[in-house]
C-alpha cells in the first residue's frame, strides 16, 4: 500500500507542484486585496474638514493668483497666475481627491466640490 501511494505521488508530481504554486499565489493576491481594501477603509473613514475661505485661498496661492473660475460637476477649474504657489499637500487634507493641470489652468476634483466653490466664491453659486 505504501508503495502506491509514493508511485501515485512521483508520477503526479508536477501536478502537485502546479497546485501548490497556484494556491500559494492566489493566497498572495487574497492578501494584497485585504490589504488593499483596509488602507482604502481608513481612507474613506477620515472626513474631510471644510477649512475657512482664506486657509483655501492661502493654499491655491493667494486671492490674486486666482483668476477665473468655474464649477463644472465634481470639478473646480480654476485659471491661476502661477501654479507654483500651490500648496498640493494642505489642499489634499481638506477633501481635494485629484489634480489636472493644463496650461495656466488647474482643475481640483473633489467630491464636495459645490460646497468648497459656494465657500470660496459665493456670488457664483447660483450660476
Amino acid at each position: 500500500m505504501l508503495i502506491l501511494e509514493r508511485d501515485f505521488l512521483l508520477s503526479n508530481l508536477y501536478w502537485i507542484v502546479l497546485l501548490a504554486l497556484v494556491a500559494l499565489i492566489a493566497l498572495v493576491y487574497l492578501v494584497e486585496f485585504l490589504l488593499a481594501r483596509h488602507r482604502m477603509g481608513k481612507k474613506e473613514g477620515e472626513k474631510a474638514v471644510l477649512k475657512g475661505k482664506e486657509d483655501y485661498l492661502v493654499s491655491l496661492g493667494g486671492a490674486d493668483n486666482v483668476l477665473t473660475h468655474k464649477l463644472t460637476g465634481s470639478r473646480i477649474v480654476l485659471t491661476l497666475v502661477d501654479q507654483g504657489k500651490i500648496d498640493r499637500e494642505a489642499l489634499t487634507k481638506t477633501g481635494i481627491t485629484g489634480f489636472i493641470e493644463k496650461s495656466d489652468q488647474l482643475t481640483l476634483v473633489a467630491g464636495n466640490a459645490k460646497e468648497i466653490y459656494s465657500l470660496l466664491f459665493p456670488e457664483d453659486v447660483g450660476e
